[in-house]
């Protein structure tokens, strides 16, 4: 970093600092998802947190999948260096919808998660006050998802259990049912179409969004969860092919066997092999991210919810992802709630 670049930084961050001391309301409270197996904080990273005043991380923990007709923990967290000191670090569990479409019992499940997250809380000194379990469940798995939850919460003993909800069940939890734990957070991302090739932002549209945030106040507490990603999206004869994580469109720009058809769409020109992905002449590419108006658009909506906390999250922290999202405008998204 240059020296006027370093004084631009130091600069706004006095502005951030500035606003924390002067403003009467009291300060947002925010978090950050870490959603890779191996856990390690860049400097960069480390900065954005403690400018942002960063207590609390929801870290990816495992995941819990089905394979072979057994459903079981895998790819568990690696902290390299320890866990982070200075920080609350709250286990977070991705459970896919078909864990519970087989004949798994909820409840001896429940207890093989929780002994697998103790294990690797006993390993790195962890003691947590919050986990949360993150489940697309569907009518057909809601009633073991659920089961599962509660033998959760009695294993917990003490701790908070939190888990995450989509815009569907946010909008209709009388069909959808409520989970039995004490918080949510309310997703609020992936609302679009991502198999259609035609949809503008799967990954954050508002107008679709906007339509499920119905007026009366959801059962639980919810906290705000809001996209700091990117991908690209790949489609073949008008079917979705592949998803490539990719956190700069320029990447797609200076492609040279790739066109550019739109202000995020591009064809491909020849067969290659792009970001461990191949793609065929003709196939399709759209880059989504949610670009900052979009994100404060939703913020501005989102505040209105009868639910919420007060605590936003974003998902999730990258670096090559949050520096295209300054401290100065994550804490103004943050002054929304």
């Amino acid at each position: 970093m240059n020296d006027r670049a370093r004084m631009k930084t130091l600069f706004i961050e006095a502005l951030i600092l500035l606003t924390f001391f002067s403003c009467s309301r009291p300060e947002p409270e925010i978090g950050f998802y870490y959603w890779k197996s191996a856990f390690g904080l860049s400097e960069t990273e480390k900065h954005v947190l403690d400018t942002l005043a960063v207590k609390r991380l929801y870290v990816k923990f495992m995941d819990v999948d089905a394979e072979g007709g057994r459903v079981a923990p895998k790819a568990p967290v690696r902290f390299a260096e320890g866990a982070p000191e200075g920080y609350e670090v709250v286990p977070c569990v991705f459970i896919t919808n078909r864990a519970f479409q087989g004949k798994q019992d909820p409840e001896i499940l429940a207890k093989q998660v929780w002994d697998f997250i103790q294990q690797i809380n006993a390993r790195y000194g962890l003691e947590p006050r919050e986990y949360q379990f993150d489940c697309d469940w569907s009518p057909s798995t809601r009633e073991a998802y659920f089961v599962f939850l509660r033998r959760i919460g009695q294993l917990a003993s003490g701790a908070l259990v939190s888990a995450t909800i989509r815009l569907h069940q946010f909008r209709a939890p009388e069909e959808t049912g409520v989970p039995p734990v004490d918080k949510g957070t309310l997703m609020y991302y992936n609302m679009g179409d991502i198999e259609d090739v035609q949809e503008s932002n799967s990954l954050l549209n508002n107008p679709k969004g906007f339509a499920y945030l119905v007026e009366k106040e959801y059962p639980l507490p919810l906290d705000v969860a809001l996209p700091l990603f990117s991908w690209a999206l790949a489609y073949r004869l008008g079917e979705l092919e592949s998803i490539i994580n990719l956190s700069d469109q320029k990447v797609l720009d200076t492609e040279p066997r790739l066109e550019k058809i739109g202000q995020v769409v591009y064809q491909v020109k020849e067969n290659f092999y792009f970001e461990g992905h191949y793609l065929n002449d003709g196939d399709l590419v759209r880059f989504e991210y949610p670009d900052r108006q979009s994100l404060e658009d939703a913020a501005a909506r989102l505040r209105k919810i009868k639910s919420k906390s007060g605590r936003i999250l974003f998902f999730h922290l990258d670096e090559a992802l949050i520096q295209n999202y300054p401290p100065g405008f994550l804490y103004h998204l943050a002054g929304y709630f």
